[in-house]
């Protein structure tokens, strides 16, 4: 018999919402099936483990946000235009869920190693928007890595300033204010 896609997704919010929350050392299976109302018996169905559950959705989340990205690298034909497709896209998609990305913070570290080379990444998506252009001639030669950091930098802790209440608000209002500064840095050539 299937099992019913509703209950899994149910599951899935209840962890994540309950690793936000409490941690992941500090949300047990018993509180994730609570909040999802399914017994623990209906957990283990969808998922072998709270590890398990977390990993997956780590790349979930991870996946999301690369193909996001890649989506907007096909928007525009100009660097800026395609920085500011990334930066709104994914602005837009933590207004509309900020607990995935703060589940992302919180485990990032342990899991950014299991990233298989054949996963789309957000990192990689940026790296090549900005190799492309310099190619293109629209921002000069640079050191692509160091570029690549200080743009996530950017647009990162400006998520990270909104979970801790020091930027208040959506953050898809300031999308091209961040655009503009990531493009300033870019048309720096940080070495």
């Amino acid at each position: 018999m299937a099992r019913p896609p509703k209950k899994k997704k149910d599951i899935e919010r209840a962890a994540l919402e309950l690793f936000v929350e409490c941690g992941i050392d500090g949300a047990s299976i018993r509180q994730i099936a609570e909040r999802a109302e399914v017994t623990e018996g209906a957990l283990y169905r969808h998922h072998a483990s709270k590890d398990d559950l977390v990993r997956y959705l780590f790349f979930q989340y991870f996946q999301g946000y690369a193909d996001l990205m890649k989506a907007a690298d096909q928007k525009g034909r100009a660097i800026e235009d395609k920085l500011f497709a990334m930066i709104d896209g994914f602005y837009a998609a933590y207004d509309e869920d900020p607990k995935g990305f703060q589940f992302v913070l919180l485990v990032q570290h342990e899991l950014l190693d299991a990233v298989r080379q054949d996963m789309a990444n957000p990192v990689d998506v940026i790296t090549s928007v900005i190799d492309g252009a310099i190619k293109r001639g629209e921002i000069p030669e640079q050191n692509v890595a160091l570029s690549t950091q200080l743009l996530l930098g950017m647009v990162m802790q400006s998520a990270v300033g909104n979970r801790y209440g020091r930027l208040k608000g959506k953050l898809r209002p300031y999308a091209r204010t961040i655009t503009n500064t990531c493009f300033a840095v870019l048309k720096t050539a940080p070495q």
